[in-house]
C-alpha cells in the first residue's frame, strides 16, 4: 500500500514538472523556486504582534490619563496616577502647531512636548520607511485592519452582488460628499467664503447641486464613471483636510503667534482633558458619525485611513521620498495576481516593477502572499538589498522608540504644568476661558 502511494506521488510530481516546464517555454520566463515555509512566523503574524503591543500600550496610556484626571477632579482624594505624556499623541492639531513653532523658533512646545516629538518621529519614520507607522504602530490603523478582516469574513457569506454593494457603498457616498466639501474648503482657503457664509439665504440655491453630487456616483455607469475616478475623488477628502490645517496653521499662523497661544491661552493647558471629556460625553451626532466610520470600515478596507486621515495623507507624501520600496522581479514573476489580491490598499502590484504609491503601507502582505522566491521583495533602492520584514519592523519601531527615549532623557517629554495647577484648572473647566470657537482662543493678559 505504501509503495503504491509513493509511486502515485512520484508520478504526480513528474506531471507537475512537465506542466511547469511547458508553461515556462510558452511564457519565456526562467524557472522559479517556490518559497519554503520553514516557520509558522510570517510577516503578518509578526506585524500583528507589533500592532497588539502598541494597542495595549495605547489603552494603558488612555486609562492612566483617565485616572490622573479623576485624581485632579477629586482634589486628590483618589489614588494618584501620573499623567502619561503619550496622551498628547491624540492632539493632532496641537502637533501641527508645535511643528510650526519648532520650525520658526527652534524650540519645543512647552505644553505638549511629547505630542510634537511623536509627530516629528512619525514624519521622519515615514520619510525613511514610507507609511510603516500606519501598518506597524498606529492603533487606529490596527482597529481599521481588524475591522476589514472581519468584514471580509462577513462578505464571504453573501453573493457577489451584495458583497459588491457592501464594499462600494461607502466609497460612493464618500465620493459624493467629497465633491461637496472639497470645493467649499478650497473657497475657504482662498478667503472667498467663511463659516458665516453658510448662514446666508443664498445657500438654499446650492442644495440641489449638493444632492446631485451625492447621487452621481450611484447612477452613472462605469464606462463614464470608472471606479478609479470615484476612489480618487473620495480620497481627495483627506488631502483637503491636510490642506486646511496646513494653510491655517503652518502658513497663516506665525511662530510668535503660536508661542503666545501656548503661553497665554488657558485652553491649551487643558486641551487633552477637554478631548477626553469629548469622547466620554459624545453628542448624538458624534455617536452617529463614529458609528458610520466604524461600520464602513468593516466593509471597505482601511476606510478611515484611506479617505479621511490627514496624517495618512501627509506621511504618504513624505513617504514618496523613501528608498525602501516593494520591487517586483519580472523574470521570476508568474503573474498569479496574488500580490494584488493581498494588497489592503488596492495597489495593482503585479503591474508594477517598483511600487511608487502614496497609499503603500509597507505591510508586507503582498510579499508574504507571493509564492515565488525572489519575485517580490522589499528592497533598498540603488543598493538592491532585500529588507526582511523583521529588519523593516525593527527599523520602523526602533526609530520611533529612539525618538521617545531621547526626548525623555533630554527633558523634552514632560510638560511644564504641575499636578497642583492641573487640579486647579480642572475645577474651573466649565469656565468660558477654556473654550475655543473655530480655532480662536481666549488670551489672558
Amino acid at each position: 500500500m505504501f509503495q503504491a502511494i509513493t509511486y502515485l506521488l512520484l508520478k504526480w510530481e513528474s506531471v507537475l514538472a512537465v506542466i511547469t516546464e511547458d508553461s515556462i517555454q510558452k511564457t519565456g520566463k526562467s524557472p522559479v523556486s517556490k518559497k519554503k515555509k520553514s516557520s509558522w512566523i510570517t510577516s503578518l503574524r509578526f506585524r500583528w504582534f507589533s500592532q497588539i503591543s502598541f494597542f495595549i500600550i495605547t489603552i494603558y496610556i488612555g486609562w492612566s490619563f483617565y485616572l490622573f484626571v479623576r485624581y485632579c477632579e477629586s482634589g486628590g482624594v483618589t489614588a494618584f496616577v501620573a499623567r502619561p505624556p503619550g496622551i498628547e499623541a491624540f492632539l493632532p492639531i496641537g502637533a501641527f502647531m508645535g511643528l510650526k513653532y519648532f520650525l520658526g523658533t527652534g524650540a519645543v512646545d512647552p505644553l505638549h512636548p511629547a505630542g510634537f516629538i511623536i509627530f516629528a518621529s512619525i514624519l521622519v519614520t515615514s520619510f525613511l520607511f514610507q507609511r510603516g507607522f500606519c501598518s506597524w504602530i498606529c492603533p487606529v490603523g490596527t482597529m481599521s485592519e481588524w475591522a476589514w478582516r472581519f468584514g471580509d469574513w462577513i462578505k464571504s457569506k453573501f453573493n457577489s452582488r451584495v458583497s459588491y454593494w457592501l464594499e462600494k457603498f461607502p466609497v460612493k457616498l464618500t465620493c459624493g460628499l467629497s465633491m461637496i466639501t472639497t470645493p467649499i474648503v478650497a473657497l475657504m482657503l482662498l478667503n472667498m467664503i467663511t463659516f458665516a457664509s453658510f448662514k446666508s439665504p443664498g445657500m438654499k440655491y446650492i442644495f440641489p447641486f449638493m444632492i446631485a453630487a451625492i447621487v452621481i456616483p450611484f447612477v452613472l455607469p462605469r464606462k463614464i464613471w470608472p471606479a478609479r475616478v470615484e476612489d480618487a475623488i473620495a480620497r481627495a477628502w483627506k488631502y483637503t483636510l491636510l490642506a486646511f490645517f496646513t494653510v491655517n496653521i503652518v502658513i497663516k499662523m506665525s511662530a510668535a503667534q503660536i508661542g503666545m497661544i501656548f503661553e497665554r491661552a488657558p485652553y491649551m493647558k487643558v486641551a487633552d482633558i477637554k478631548m477626553m471629556h469629548f469622547f466620554l460625553n459624545l453628542s448624538l451626532l458624534a455617536i452617529i458619525i463614529l458609528f458610520l466610520l466604524f461600520f464602513f470600515s468593516i466593509f471597505n478596507k482601511n476606510y478611515w485611513c484611506r479617505y479621511f486621515c490627514p496624517y495618512g495623507a501627509l506621511i504618504g507624501i513624505l513617504g514618496w521620498a523613501s528608498a525602501t520600496r516593494i520591487v517586483r522581479n519580472k523574470k521570476t514573476c508568474i503573474d498569479c495576481s496574488k500580490c494584488t489580491i493581498a494588497c489592503p490598499v488596492y495597489i495593482e502590484v503585479e503591474k508594477k516593477n517598483i511600487v511608487y504609491d502614496v497609499e503603500c503601507l509597507g505591510c508586507y502582505d503582498c510579499v508574504d502572499s507571493c509564492p515565488v522566491n525572489g519575485a517580490l521583495d522589499m528592497k533598498v533602492l540603488w543598493f538592491g538589498k532585500k529588507v526582511h520584514y523583521a529588519v523593516y519592523a525593527g527599523l520602523v519601531v526602533g526609530l520611533f522608540v529612539v525618538f521617545m527615549n531621547t526626548a525623555r532623557f533630554t527633558g523634552y517629554w514632560y510638560n511644564n504644568v504641575s499636578v497642583q495647577e492641573y487640579t486647579e484648572l480642572v475645577r474651573d473647566l466649565d469656565n468660558p476661558r477654556f473654550k475655543h470657537q473655530q480655532g480662536k482662543f481666549e488670551i489672558e493678559e
